[in-house]
């Protein structure tokens, strides 16, 4: 009993000795993966960021890249200032000395119902008169796997902007607190399902150039134009609420958007029609 007890005892030694041999060697790459996250520059790999992540300036994700924005993080953006300008195909100087998020692979930011994804903070600069502290988020490219569910966007320039045929998925999320929460450009096609617009000082969704987002199921509240359909663009926008705007819809430059089922409450006017539209 003695020599089995004493080869027990010498097992569980070299048992414990393996462990503290994996952990020490382990622990080395457990803390390169959390220095790996870009805050600036250029994903150079696949990178998945979690809990709380501060911007210093633009972050571009290369075709090729994906970025998974686990559900519950909080990113926070260094204000009215970026250490690394891109350009961009469209609006360059609105995001210009601002911290954007470029997104030419794939984005998806995948927050859950009770555990959100957030994007913004309120920072109140004094000397600008404004809470907008950093650019948005632009999808270049089709970007075909990209989706963006259960997240909060707010204090951009323009929360989303979609061009060169870019096609993510925005939904149910809140779209808040920015001068403008949606552009679309370039034949793209983005699908707005079932989100919360609110908020957004100029407009809650403006469409151009040839675009064709499909806008469905959406609260459109709280701006002075809920959505606008300019420079020949063909939304599709069904079955959502406007509400509390000055215009819920307005059409102009010859733009012909499909509109069917929607609901119009406390807007100063509901549709507005600037000029010919096309094929009418």
């Amino acid at each position: 009993m003695k020599l089995i007890k004493r080869v027990r005892v010498k097992g569980c030694a070299g048992i414990l000795l393996l462990v503290l041999i994996f952990v020490i060697r382990i622990q080395p790459v457990l803390a390169g993966g959390e220095d790996n996250i870009t805050t600036s520059g250029v994903l150079a790999h696949d990178e998945t960021w979690g809990g709380r992540v501060h911007i210093t300036g633009d972050v571009v994700v290369p075709e090729g890249i994906t970025l998974v924005i686990q559900p519950g993080t909080v990113i926070t953006f260094t204000p009215n200032r970026s250490d690394n300008d891109v350009g961009t195909p469209v609006l360059g100087e609105l995001w210009a000395n601002k911290c954007n998020l470029v997104v030419k692979g794939n984005l998806r930011i995948e927050g859950e119902k009770d555990s959100r994804v957030v994007m913004g903070e309120l920072v109140y600069d004094v000397n600008r008169q404004t809470s907008i502290s950093w650019g948005g988020i632009i999808f270049e490219g089709t970007n075909v796997s990209s989706i963006i569910k259960h997240t909060e966007i707010r204090y951009a320039d323009v929360a989303l902007v979609f061009t060169g045929s870019s096609i993510p998925r925005i939904i149910n999320s809140t779209i808040a607190d920015n001068d403008v929460g949606v552009m679309t450009f370039d034949f793209s096609a983005p699908r707005i399902n079932g989100n919360k617009i609110h908020g957004n000082t100029l407009r809650g969704i403006s469409c151009y150039d040839y675009s064709f987002p499909m806008i469905s199921h959406n609260a459109i509240e709280s701006s002075d134009v809920g959505i606008g359909c300019e420079d020949s663009s063909f939304p599709i926008i069904q079955y959502n609420r406007f509400s509390d705007n000055s215009v819920g819809i307005l059409i102009q430059g010859g733009s012909n958007p499909a509109r069917v089922g929607n609901i119009f409450s406390s807007n100063t006017e509901a549709i507005e029609i600037e000029g010919p539209r096309n094929g009418r």
